[in-house]
């Protein structure tokens, strides 16, 4: 079969639920109008990190719902090809242990994703956010607890997490079925939503 194009898609989550754009200008000195977590959809998943690379029906993480979407663009990639990029490049690179709220978040995980299906990027206003906010002393004092908050999400109820192709051939694994309690890209059992 041939190749198909897919919408790839990011969602933007504003993590203070709008309390940003309407006190930034008194904290930062300028409008914000979010402080943003994305994810990128694409083959009707949306993709994103929180400490551990995490997939779950687009707009349904435990984000909620997104409070902004932008189309990147289109990619003809497969989504095997996909899941084998994420175990073998990104899963290296985007896990636990070098989580960081100012250098290695979501937002860079998404970058790097849209930039390997489309060849776009997120903007530089989006990926800048966390290094230019560390510069008020509350957020520098904020950061180790950042850093844990952001960097050991909870993937939600129904979505797999850290892919692994061995696991069972794919996200959810081998029989893995959402709101069932499928199985994660590791092999490891997903309570579902009942």
């Amino acid at each position: 079969a041939g190749r198909r194009k897919q919408q790839v898609v990011v969602h933007f989550y504003d993590l203070t639920e709008g309390v940003a754009k309407a006190v930034s200008p008194c904290l930062f000195g300028t409008p914000v109008e979010g402080l943003w977590h994305t994810g990128v959809v694409v083959y009707g998943k949306e993709y994103f990190f929180g400490g551990e690379i995490f997939y779950d029906k687009p707009g349904e993480t435990a984000f909620g719902l997104p409070t902004k979407a932008l189309r990147i663009g289109v990619t003809l990639r497969r989504q095997t090809e996909l899941h084998d990029f994420i175990v073998d490049e990104l899963r290296p690179i985007f896990n636990r242990e070098v989580y960081d709220i100012v250098y290695r978040n979501c937002n860079h995980f998404s970058d790097t994703l849209c930039l390997w299906l489309t060849g776009k990027r997120l903007s530089t206003e989006v990926l800048k956010q966390p290094e230019s906010l560390m510069n008020l002393p509350m957020a520098q004092f904020m950061r180790p607890l950042l850093n844990r908050w952001l960097g050991n999400i909870d993937g939600g109820d129904e979505g797999g997490h850290e892919a692994d192709e061995a696991a069972g051939g794919g996200p959810r694994g081998a029989g893995g079925q959402r709101g069932s309690g499928g199985i994660g890209w590791r092999g490891q059992a997903r309570q579902g939503r009942r």
